[in-house]
């Protein structure tokens, strides 16, 4: 039995590693609840504590970074010390190296992709929300800058972001995804 720990993140860390190497060795519908406890070492109750189902453990552990995404991009694009081109620049570059950081991600995961693919989908569409407003102050400072012309900014923040996140979802290389990117951007602030 695991020694008893106090710390709740450090528990709900070991919980996903223990989650992602049982996922990893038995495919996702083949791992349950259990099989993970077995792995940490706890009963299944604590699992559930944490994580009530196994789509939401499952989340957590394709969401798992000790570099959080969203506060890194949103500070920035909020970084007004820098050109809003070199921030979008900077944006676009972030959003190739996440798409190349998740991807070997669902190789491994390729026998159940069409379960894992529903819930990155579900964790994009989360991430689309959270960046919907400071992509619009982007394109806000932008058009003070003179570098956009754009009649409503919110419009197409969501419009560029949206069209970002369906590329990202395409089976395509990482060099190929960074030029659709820029493709969408230079469309998209014309």
């Amino acid at each position: 039995m695991a020694k008893r720990i106090n710390d709740t993140k450090q528990r709900e860390k070991q919980i996903i590693q223990a989650a992602q190497k049982m996922f990893l060795k038995n495919g996702y519908f083949r791992t349950t609840i259990d099989d993970i406890a077995a792995e940490v070492g706890v009963v299944r109750g604590t699992v559930l504590h944490y994580y009530n189902s196994k789509e939401k453990l499952m989340e957590a552990v394709l969401n798992y970074d000790d570099d959080p995404f969203i506060p890194y991009i949103t500070k920035i694009i909020k970084n007004q010390d820098v050109s809003v081109t070199d921030r979008l620049n900077k944006v676009l570059e972030l959003c190739s190296e996440q798409f190349s950081n998740v991807k070997p991600q669902l190789i491994k995961y390729q026998n159940d992709y069409e379960k894992f693919r529903f819930l990155l989908d579900n964790m994009r569409l989360q991430t689309f929300y959270q960046l919907c407003e400071p992509f619009q102050q982007l394109l806000d400072d932008g058009c003070k800058e003179g570098v956009f012309s754009i009649h409503d900014t919110r419009a197409r923040a969501n419009s560029i972001l949206f069209a970002i996140f369906g590329v990202t979802s395409a089976d395509i290389s990482t060099e190929a995804l960074l030029a659709e990117l820029q493709i969408i951007i230079k469309q998209f602030t014309q």
